[in-house]
């Protein structure tokens, strides 16, 4: 074989090298994106810990500050569950707003349990904002789920 023609075989085969190399890496910036069979699997287990937690507050916030830290780290279990996750195209919006949703759980349980018992009113305002933002969260999840 002609010399520039083992050259060119050489380049080539160090070029397909590189592809090869590089198919099924992740991308450098991080995780894949899951497909919906995958983002389903991994956000059920999530899912159910962030029902155990609605459940335990049932529409009320906790009002001690170490009832309200054990909520608050599991808030930030979850909410780091989440964004480790990166969800179909399809389904990033619904992605974000649980994200948000759980952010805003988290904050209103922190502000009420350091907040003074006789401070009705942002107590009030700190609950209804956490029950809005648990329905948020369950509308985004029956939006993935109608969308299977």
């Amino acid at each position: 074989m002609p010399r520039a023609g083992r050259r060119s075989l050489l380049l080539l085969l160090a070029a397909l090298m590189l592809v090869i190399a590089g198919c099924g890496s992740e991308p450098e910036d991080g995780p894949r994106t899951l497909s919906k069979r995958e983002y389903i699997a991994q956000a059920n287990g999530l899912q159910q810990d962030a029902n155990t937690i609605f459940a335990e507050l049932d529409g009320r916030l906790a009002a001690t500050p170490a009832a309200a830290q054990v909520h608050v780290a599991a808030f930030d279990k979850l909410i780091a569950g989440y964004e480790a996750l990166d969800p179909p195209r399809d389904w990033r919006d619904e992605h974000t707003a649980k994200i948000e949703a759980l952010k805003t759980m988290r904050h209103s349980t922190l502000m009420v349990s350091r907040a003074s018992a006789r401070n009705r009113t942002l107590i009030e305002a700190q609950v209804a904002r956490s029950k809005a933002a648990q329905e948020d969260f369950g509308a985004a999840v029956r939006s993935i789920n109608a969308s299977r």
